[in-house]
């Protein structure tokens, strides 16, 4: 589990970061608008606040990851609007979002004692 909390969703979050930056002409106010939502999420038992954003993701344990797997799709649910034709392999606003739900899925599907032939078949779809 340590390599999908601390290795891949660590790589999705820097992935998105740079993905931003990179195809938007305003990509650091979107960096900044993900910071202001992580930060703007109320207190809730056994979820950790990121009031400060992602300033220290590289600090941030197993268990802060896997709170933060259970908000990143909603903090990029509608960032940004439109397409950029003039962005050489742009990523839509939707894809992004379907990309955090396709990982939740297979996390989830990832965390189970045994799996089922049904289990890997939906396993194998959400990749």
């Amino acid at each position: 589990m340590h390599h999908l909390d601390l290795g891949l969703f660590v790589y999705q979050i820097t992935f998105t970061r740079e993905i931003l930056k990179s195809q938007h002409n305003n990509g650091n106010i979107l960096v900044d608008k993900i910071d202001r939502r992580l930060a703007a999420i109320p207190r809730f038992p056994d979820l950790k606040i990121f009031s400060n954003g992602l300033q220290s993701i590289a600090r941030l344990t197993a268990n802060e990851y896997r709170s933060l797997m259970k908000v990143m799709i909603f903090v990029v649910d509608n960032l940004y609007d439109g397409d950029n034709d003039a962005v050489e392999n742009f990523v839509t606003n939707d894809d992004l979002t379907k990309l955090y739900e396709s990982w939740n899925e297979m996390y989830i599907l990832s965390r189970s004692e045994e799996f089922s032939e049904n289990d890997l078949e939906k396993f194998n779809v959400s990749k």
